[in-house]
């Protein structure tokens, strides 16, 4: 559960990210992503990600649009392209095309209920992937997420939000397969937010984030 959970469609936002995979030296993950509504069109989106070391390259590009099917309903689609490559004279390097569609509905002003499925030809154990989310605001500055995803595992998620006057974010949660604990804290200035968290899993250790959002 990286990042902080607060979202607006509404605006127009770029964000760089940054992981470093459990303190292994040069193992990490760099990202860019920008998100950009269009009024009476929808939201487009754009992100790309590299994950590896000096010798080892992990790198995807997806694009996605999303609209309003009605006042309730959100509906949207992506389309991801994913090169590995190694400096490993031995290997060759592979790339493949996947997709998916995401629904997203409220359920009265409380609840809303995600539900994406997709292609994964990247990965030979499972090829296709099925993520369900549910959020809930109990109260106006809480926001509470519960998780799960399908890939080669059924793995879930829990995680809750607080929202203190605005300015900063407090989040902590868990996930299973593997057992992992999240934390983080994120400040929102008025173009800019900040947000640092970690996951920690018992033998591996600790992964540290850095995501930087500018809002336009």
């Amino acid at each position: 559960m990286g990042g902080c959970f607060m979202a607006d469609d509404t605006m127009r936002r770029v964000s760089v990210s940054y992981s470093q995979a459990y303190l292994l030296a040069d193992m990490a993950d760099k990202g860019v992503s920008v998100v950009w509504p269009a009024p009476r069109i929808g939201t487009f989106g754009a992100i790309y990600r590299h994950h590896g070391d000096a010798a080892y390259h992990e790198q995807s590009a997806a694009v996605g649009y999303g609209m309003n099917v009605a006042s309730w309903l959100k509906a949207g689609v992506a389309a991801c392209y994913m090169h590995v490559g190694t400096d490993d004279a031995y290997y060759e390097a592979q790339q493949w095309l996947g997709a998916s569609a995401m629904l997203m509905a409220a359920v009265g002003s409380r609840v809303t209920v995600t539900v994406t499925a997709g292609s994964r030809p990247w990965a030979g154990v499972s090829p296709w992937r099925m993520h369900v989310q549910m959020a809930y605001r109990p109260l106006a500055k809480v926001l509470t997420i519960v998780e799960l995803e399908k890939e080669e595992r059924l793995r879930m998620r829990m995680g809750m939000e607080y929202d203190y006057r605005g300015t900063l974010f407090f989040r902590a949660g868990m996930a299973t397969n593997p057992m992992t604990a999240t934390f983080g804290i994120g400040v929102r200035m008025s173009r800019l937010t900040v947000d640092v968290g970690a996951s920690v899993h018992r033998v591996l250790g600790v992964t540290p984030q850095t995501t930087l959002t500018l809002w336009l």
